[in-house]
């Protein structure tokens, strides 16, 4: 570009231009050569000098100042003031900004977490068939007959297993043919009197030690009632499993061996039967029966029996362990032999002092609470359904899980809701005691099953010992923290705030601590809160470990998983009930 200014003799300077456009130096070439810049001005003052040449230069002349005006809209002078005001202004976005920053500073303040409620919505579903349920259970005859689930529990030796198998194998659900084979093995083994036991330990790890290592779950029927009958394991290394059998039970039956010294090794000297005990009424068992085993072997003697019914009562109903008198009930009994178990052999004249039931018929004929009959038939319909889960597993397409029914009613073809995955499932089938059902009772060990196509995570764990089923719009909830009035026992050392333990619910553990110490309502009261000691019970809150949740209910909606059991460094050193989320 060439210019060229000129200056003539008139009143005014003129400003002169000449532009030429190098076409090989564009991207894209313009219309014309000449692109005018500058349009407006005062246009009383204007003078044009064009002319074209061959090389198609255009030439420019204007009076006006260079730099006056670079649109070719006329600007008002207050327009540019009210625009730059308009500028200094906080803008649109500043303002939305803002606010939401004076919002979030406002609310952190108050900010507490608490347990989101889940989003989706959740389409329910009927009953595959449409059952009188009320009906059924009065006229059919599989449910004329009650059902009592019992686990055996006591420490270790006290001959459990065996009694079992006495009593499997003296109500005939277990035959002549499969005792004899299994006292040859057991004779082989050079265990012979593990024969009755092996009925129920099954694994080569139990009849190697023999000891009972997991729970064992049996179904059997008599001509009067439905029984589940549970074989907890007595070793202290085996609490865990013996708690997932008591949660699975209404009663417990208490098997002690009489002997002398056996006795006071498994009950004073710090053996399981105490700890039993306490866990059997922390975790909601209503009533408890003493089997005092091996009663032969002390020639049937009143005075051992009595001794012993004596040391148990007053322990089971002190502070410690809460039994209620009417709660306890005592009966000798021999294991091995089988006397007093399902038959009295009236020949022994050193039993003659006896005059109470055989084991069985006590078993037959105690009442329980959580027994479904024609006058607690309306409440159970009125009930939450839940199922505590004690196995899973994934087989052809479908998930099934087995656990008891703390309460309600359910049936094939509704909808439940497992916690904490929070999946919902349409029930595709239902097996009490092996057999398919259309629906299934609180107090029964049920298996459930659902269509695994019904997930929509299949990566997560889905069930996991310990969850939850329930129906839409049940009281549980999966926490992270929650109230407890907590009752603690001996302890060898102080419970600090912040000190890890494992805590129970039913099946369920879970790595927890006392998070705060709320209030203390029994025991020694000091005006600062630092620390629990034996004895105690107190208001804390408990908070699960980082990566944990546990899904419970309060202990007013139910009683069963309202409860929760704490253990320390391989010892239960206390138990509460959950007051609130």
């Amino acid at each position: 570009m060439a210019t060229d200014h000129r200056v003539n003799d008139s009143e005014q300077s003129l400003l002169s231009l000449e532009l030429a456009v190098d076409s090989s130096r564009l991207l894209f070439k313009p219309r014309s050569d000449l692109m005018e810049f500058l349009l407006n001005g005062n246009s009383t003052k204007r003078r044009y000098s064009t002319t074209v040449d061959e090389n198609r230069k255009k030439r420019i002349r204007r009076d006006d100042l260079l730099f006056h005006t670079l649109t070719n809209i006329s600007l008002d002078s207050e327009k540019i003031a009210k625009a730059k005001q308009n500028f200094a202004d906080p803008s649109p976005d500043d303002k939305v900004l803002e606010a939401q920053k004076e919002a979030f500073e406002q609310g952190m303040g108050n900010l507490k977490i608490s347990q989101a409620e889940t989003s989706k919505t959740v389409k329910t579903t009927k009953p595959a068939k449409k059952i009188d349920i009320l009906e059924e259970l009065s006229t059919n005859s599989t449910y004329a007959k009650p059902h009592k689930s019992f686990v055996v529990i006591g420490h270790v030796d006290a001959g459990k297993s065996t009694l079992m198998g006495r009593i499997l194998f003296d109500y005939g659900i277990v035959d002549a043919r499969t005792v004899n084979r299994l006292v040859k093995e057991a004779e082989n083994a050079g265990k012979g009197s593990f024969a009755l036991a092996w009925i129920m330990d099954q694994t080569a790890e139990e009849r190697s030690h023999g000891v009972t290592v997991d729970i064992c779950a049996t179904d059997f029927e008599t001509p009067t009632t439905r029984f589940t009958a549970i074989d907890a394991p007595g070793h202290k290394d085996f609490v865990p499993q013996m708690i997932g059998g008591v949660s699975q039970a209404d009663l417990a039956l208490l098997v002690v061996d009489s002997i002398t010294g056996e006795f006071e090794a498994g009950f004073a000297m710090d053996g399981q039967t105490k700890e039993h005990t306490i866990l059997a009424k922390n975790l909601g068992i209503e009533r408890i029966c003493v089997a005092v085993n091996k009663l032969d072997k002390e020639d049937w003697n009143e005075e051992r029996f009595e001794s012993i019914k004596t040391q148990l009562t007053e322990y089971l109903t002190s502070d410690e362990v809460q039994f209620a008198e009417e709660q306890i009930d005592f009966v000798p009994i021999s294991g091995l032999s089988g006397n007093n178990v399902v038959k009295r052999d009236t020949s022994i004249a050193a039993f003659n002092w006896y005059k109470g039931p055989t084991l069985g018929h006590y078993l037959e004929n105690v009442k329980l609470s959580s027994t479904v009959d024609t006058d607690s038939i309306s409440k159970l319909l009125s009930e939450d359904f839940f199922v505590s889960v004690h196995d899973s597993h994934k087989d052809k397409g479908e998930y099934k899980i087995s656990g008891k029914i703390s309460s309600g009613v359910i049936q094939v073809g509704e909808t439940v809701i497992a916690a904490p995955s929070e999946e919902v499932f349409k029930v595709h089938s239902l097996r009490v005691a092996k057999k398919k059902v259309d629906f299934a009772i609180r107090g029964e060990l049920v298996e459930m099953s659902f269509k695994a196509s019904q997930v929509s995570n299949e990566s997560a764990d889905i069930f996991r010992i310990g969850d939850l089923v329930s129906k839409v719009g049940s009281p549980a909830k999966t926490v992270k923290k929650f109230t407890v009035s907590l009752h603690l026992f001996n302890m060898d050392k102080p419970l600090l705030v912040g000190m890890p333990f494992v805590l129970f619910r039913n099946n369920c553990q879970v790595p927890a601590r006392v998070s705060k110490l709320i209030e203390i309502t029994s025991g020694k009261k000091k005006k600062k809160l630092l620390h629990l000691v034996s004895k105690q019970t107190a208001i804390v809150e408990i908070e699960v470990q980082e990566g944990s949740s546990l899904p419970l209910t309060k202990y007013s909606d139910n009683k069963i998983l309202g409860r929760i059991v704490i253990r320390r460094e391989g010892v239960t050193i206390g138990a509460g009930t959950v007051v609130d989320f």
